[in-house]
């Protein structure tokens, strides 16, 4: 009997702790910026100033991607962002990204592609895929999908 009441107890505690715990939906709102910081046959990385909104009422931190490179409208490979970002709460800010492809994530038809815009002064790039969000004991992913001509720096 004493056991019975000890799951019970925790039941309610439960379900009382996590009706406290309200999500909304982080939104990306807009892509403000696309740059290269680096492109070359061993990794892209290019950054992008994305506004976020984040509604809750605590911080989310991006801790990882599963991301599609496109350059040309080809894919080139997987990205990654490269750092973990904090999105403060209640906030509605530019955050800085960088995606970053390595040369072991690039697919086999990378390198001409990459060789096709060496000498152009701008290319389609997209980026497309998930971003991992995580707040407290708690993980959601949710969809990117930018596309945007970006200048190519010499």
């Amino acid at each position: 009997m004493l056991k019975l009441k000890s799951v019970l107890v925790l039941i309610v505690i439960s379900i009382t702790l996590t009706s406290c715990f309200k999500y909304e939906e982080v939104v990306m709102k807009e892509v403000t910026n696309v740059s290269v910081n680096s492109f070359s046959a061993n990794n892209i990385e290019i950054k992008v100033d994305m506004r976020i909104i984040n509604p809750n009422n605590y911080k989310i931190s991006i801790v990882d991607s599963d991301l599609e490179l496109f350059v040309k409208n080809k894919k080139v490979g997987n990205s990654k962002i490269k750092d973990k970002i904090d999105l403060p709460k209640n906030s509605d800010e530019t955050h800085q990204i960088v995606v970053k492809t390595t040369v072991e994530d690039m697919i086999g038809t990378a390198i001409p592609v990459i060789l096709s815009v060496l000498f152009e002064d701008s290319v389609d790039l997209q980026v497309k895929g998930e971003i991992k969000a995580q707040a407290k004991s708690l993980s959601k992913s949710f969809p990117v999908d930018f596309k945007e001509r970006v200048r190519l720096d010499k």
